[in-house]
């Protein structure tokens, strides 16, 4: 199943560059599509692996679908230097997100620095995500801490 790259996000070229089939987007109405979110909260220095692990593995999949990947972060998620031109440059809104809507949502955590994960810069922007996302979204993958930051917004499991 081809990525689409439908945006100039570095990570696009880059898995083209290692054989994976990335492609621009169709003019076509007959190809099936599939949009998926990936909020990325990881740290400045993980930033672009996350988001080539996460879309290799989708440009990896065998299904027959055009795979359009939404990365985005809460704005609430402090960056600096190069992931935050990156983040300004590649990123889509949360707006766009959701006025677009997704078929699935993948979720990466980020490295706590408060013992109380309610209390992190970005949590009311990820638990917004995952409300949206609850009432939107058909499937939703969390990763990391985001597991814990699910288990905790709706079970308050800490």
């Amino acid at each position: 199943m081809p990525v689409v790259s439908h945006t100039a996000l570095p990570t696009f070229n880059r898995l083209r560059d290692e054989g994976f089939v990335i492609r621009p987007p169709s003019n076509t109405d007959s190809v099936r599509t599939l949009h998926i979110g990936l909020l990325n909260l990881m740290p400045d220095a993980a930033l672009e692996a996350t988001e080539r692990q996460f879309i290799r593995l989708l440009a990896g999949s065998v299904m027959e679908h055009d795979i359009y990947v939404h990365v985005f972060t809460v704005p609430e998620m402090p960056r600096q230097g190069r992931a935050s031109e990156l983040v300004q440059e590649h990123y889509t809104s949360i707006d766009a997100v959701q006025s677009h809507g997704l078929d699935g949502l993948i979720l990466t955590g980020a490295n706590p620095a408060n013992s109380e994960l309610t209390k992190e810069p970005y949590w009311q922007g990820m638990v917004r995500v995952i409300d949206w996302a609850r009432e939107h979204v058909c499937s939703i993958v969390c990763s990391c801490l985001a597991t814990h930051a699910v288990a905790r917004h709706y079970h308050y499991i800490d």
